[in-house]
């Protein structure tokens, strides 16, 4: 019809509200997701960092098992450089975590203020936030590490043995090796299987180890690393971490075992030593 005026047709009130409510949905999704991803991102990134210090700590703990100490002394074996676990149950809290003690030498957990020669006995736990039981309060749960001098070097006019032994807690504190460590279980094989060359057993590790006046075949660490829940940052899961260590002194800690470039066999009785002060 000429002449006629073409009426615009406008968004009703309804329709505005449905495109406004809709664009609300949409952007608390987007940031939601955003949120997620950005929040997972956060604690992986955390975690990596964690575990490659965790690593760094645990190469720590493993070198100076490597380097552990027996003397060739022609005394027969003794407790005093003997490897010790205390068995605490599985280790993945820390009020069930184990307990081990060994000698070594070499500058692993002691600092490379220490002579290569130098002789120590180490205790390796873990200790819970707040625990008093050394003395001053632990500032956060971890591996911790406890080193003294051997006792060889108590002075001859010594009248406390305790003085330089682990039961002194004032002068032996402990050192944290590992933050991020909540749980610590330790088992070991005390001897050489006969079968070695077959597909190591996981059933051939104890968990307690009665020949303490030695040094065991090999040592199973689990270390259980605390790990948070990228979804749920309140949630936390303990991720275990193993390592298998070969111990070199295990045949010169043996009963009977030759003196260091003697054949096995040759007629020469001992290897152990005794922890007398020199």
């Amino acid at each position: 019809m000429e002449g006629s005026v073409k009426v615009k047709k406008a968004f009703t009130l309804l329709e505005l509200i449905l495109a406004v409510t809709l664009l609300g949905v949409m952007t608390a999704v987007t940031f939601a997701t955003f949120r997620a991803v950005t929040n997972g991102w956060r604690v992986s990134r955390e975690y990596v960092d964690r575990l490659e210090r965790t690593d760094y700590a645990i190469d720590q703990l493993v070198s100076a098992l490597k380097c552990a100490w027996y003397p060739h002394s022609g005394s027969g074996q003794d407790y005093a450089y003997g490897f010790q676990l205390t068995d605490n149950g599985d280790g993945e809290k820390p009020d069930d975590s184990d307990v081990i003690e060994w000698t070594k030498t070499g500058s692993a957990l002691v600092g490379n203020g220490s002579s290569g020669d130098t002789v120590h006995r180490v205790q390796v736990m873990i200790l819970e936030k707040g625990d008093r039981k050394w003395g001053d309060e632990v500032d956060c749960t971890g591996l911790y590490a406890r080193v003294k001098p051997l006792a060889e070097v108590i002075p001859d006019d010594s009248s406390d043995e305790d003085e330089f032994t682990f039961a002194n807690d004032e002068l032996y504190r402990p050192i944290l090796i590992a933050k991020d460590i909540e749980g610590f279980n330790c088992r070991v094989q005390a001897v050489e299987p006969d079968d070695s060359g077959k597909k190591e057993d996981k059933d051939a590790y104890d968990d307690e180890f009665d020949k303490s006046n030695s040094v065991p075949y090999k040592v199973q660490m689990t270390f259980y690393l605390l790990k948070e829940d990228p979804q749920y940052a309140s949630q936390k899961t303990r991720v275990p971490i193993m390592r298998v260590v070969r111990m070199p002194i295990h045949e010169q800690s043996l009963d009977n075992a030759a003196l260091p470039g003697e054949k096995e066999g040759s007629g020469t009785t001992t290897s152990g030593g005794k922890g007398g002060r020199r």
